[in-house]
C-alpha cells in the first residue's frame, strides 16, 4: 500500500473521529475495508500524535479546550507575540508588494505593523487583520465567505476559488498547537485548505509560532517545516524541536 493511500486514510479516520467523538474498531475495518491489523496501526499512530485514546476496540477523540476567539487570545504571551512580530516585520522587503495574512492573533499584531508602511495589495480571509488595516492606506481584499466567529475568520466553502490569478509575494501564515507534528497545525479541515492553496500560490512562506503552541495538539498538519521557508518562534524552544526545524528550513528565535 501506498504511503499516500495510508496517510488519506488516517486524515480521513481522524475527520470521522471528529464528528462521531468514538467509533469501533470493528466499523472502521467495515468502512475502509482493511484488515483489523491494519487499523490498529492507524490507531496507534494516531494516538502517538495525540490526537485519540485507544480502549477496548475502540477510539476515542481527545477533546482540546476550545479555542478562545482571537481578540480574546490576543493579550496572552503579547511579549514573546511582538517580539516574533518585529523580527516577521524586518524580513519584509522593499520588493514585497502583494502580501497574504493567514487568521490568528499573532498575525493580526503583525497586520498592526503592517498598516503603518507605505501602500502594499494585502489579501486575507482573517476580519481581526482587516480591522487592524482598515483606514491604512493599502490595498486590501478579502476572501470571503462564511464568517466564524471563533476564528474571526470567513470561510469560503464554495470549492471556488477567489483570486484564481494572483500570486503573493509573500505570505505569513499563524498556527495552533504542533505538539507531536512535524509542521505547522490548524484546528480546522476548511482552515487547512485555505492554507495550503496560500502556501501555492507564494513566493515566500513565513510561520509566526510562539513556544506556547509547541505544547499543544491540533486536528490538522497544514505543511511540513519543510514546505515553509522561515519559522519565527522563540527561544523556550527544546534543542531537539529546534534542531528538527532546522534541519527543514530556516529557525529564527527571538528573545
Amino acid at each position: 500500500m501506498k504511503a499516500s493511500e495510508i496517510a488519506q486514510r488516517r486524515k480521513d479516520i481522524t475527520a470521522l473521529l471528529y464528528k462521531e467523538n468514538n467509533l469501533k474498531v470493528a466499523t472502521l475495518v467495515s468502512l475502509f475495508d482493511v484488515s483489523d491489523e491494519t487499523i490498529r496501526k492507524d490507531l496507534a499512530y494516531l494516538a502517538s500524535e495525540g490526537i485519540l485514546e485507544k480502549k477496548h476496540g475502540r477510539a476515542l477523540l481527545i477533546k482540546e479546550k476550545p479555542l478562545e476567539p482571537v481578540f480574546h487570545r490576543r493579550p496572552k504571551n503579547l511579549a514573546k507575540k511582538e517580539t516574533i512580530v518585529t523580527k516577521a516585520l524586518e524580513l519584509l522587503q522593499s520588493e514585497d508588494l502583494i502580501i497574504g495574512l493567514d487568521q490568528g492573533s499573532t498575525v493580526a499584531l503583525l497586520a498592526s505593523k503592517i498598516a503603518q508602511l507605505s501602500s502594499r495589495q494585502i489579501f486575507t480571509g482573517s476580519l481581526a487583520a482587516i480591522l487592524e488595516l482598515a483606514i491604512a492606506h493599502h490595498l486590501l481584499y478579502s476572501f470571503g465567505g462564511q464568517y466564524n466567529a471563533e476564528d474571526m475568520t470567513f470561510r469560503n466553502d464554495t470549492g471556488k476559488e477567489m483570486y484564481p490569478d494572483i500570486q503573493f509575494d509573500v505570505c505569513f501564515f499563524g498556527s495552533s498547537g504542533v505538539k507531536n507534528r512535524n509542521g505547522f497545525c490548524t484546528s480546522s479541515l476548511a482552515d487547512a485548505e485555505a492554507k495550503r492553496l496560500m502556501l501555492k500560490k507564494s513566493s515566500k512562506k513565513i510561520v509566526l509560532i510562539d513556544d506556547s503552541k509547541f505544547q499543544t495538539t491540533s486536528l490538522v498538519q497544514v505543511a511540513s517545516w519543510s514546505e515553509v521557508d522561515v519559522v519565527i518562534s522563540n527561544q523556550g524552544l527544546s534543542p531537539e524541536i529546534a534542531n528538527n526545524i532546522r534541519h527543514q528550513t530556516r529557525l529564527i528565535l527571538v528573545p
